[in-house]
């Protein structure tokens, strides 16, 4: 079954929004962690990291499973399909990736860093434990949205073309 071209527009705006909002989320996150790495008063380094830890389970989550579903959804009942296409393949592979590691690794992390700056206060920040989460968290977070901005220019220049057979 394909889509109407009405249909098939509406999808695509859920997708765009869906991936917008995981971006700017993301970016946003990324510039507290950078930003706010020192501090003067615990109990505001205690608050960044809970609005990070919230903004990851609250939009960041969401917004990337609705973009990834929404994707599938629009290879599916679209001309595109799932392996017609490469750039459609490397979005697949690099948001499929982004969503584990940020459930694996960036989203535990925000949550162990939140949890110990919600007991430590400001002598979180002489804790390595902390110090060695807060910057891997700035690491991977600065590759999660460098890669999202890769996946926002593949989607609007969608290089390497078809493929020569489809799977």
């Amino acid at each position: 079954m394909k889509l109407k071209v009405h249909q098939k527009n509406w999808l695509l705006s859920f997708h765009i929004v869906s991936a917008s909002i995981w971006f700017g989320t993301a970016f946003c996150s990324l510039a507290l962690a950078y930003y706010y790495q020192n501090w003067a008063n615990g109990n505001e380094l205690y608050a960044i990291n809970a609005a990070r830890n919230l903004m990851g389970e609250l939009i960041i989550v969401p917004s990337a499973v609705s973009s990834l579903v929404s994707g599938l959804f629009l290879c599916s009942f679209t001309v595109w399909g799932f392996f017609k296409h490469r750039w459609v393949i490397a979005k697949q592979i690099l948001t499929m990736m982004l969503i584990i590691i940020g459930s694996v690794w960036l989203g535990p992390w925000t949550k162990k860093a939140t949890s110990i700056s919600a007991t430590e206060r400001l002598q979180v920040l002489q804790n390595p434990t902390y110090v060695s989460i807060r910057d891997a968290v700035i690491v991977g977070g600065a590759v999660q949205t460098l890669v999202l901005v890769l996946i926002i220019v593949i989607s609007v220049l969608k290089p390497w073309g078809r493929r020569k057979t489809s799977l």
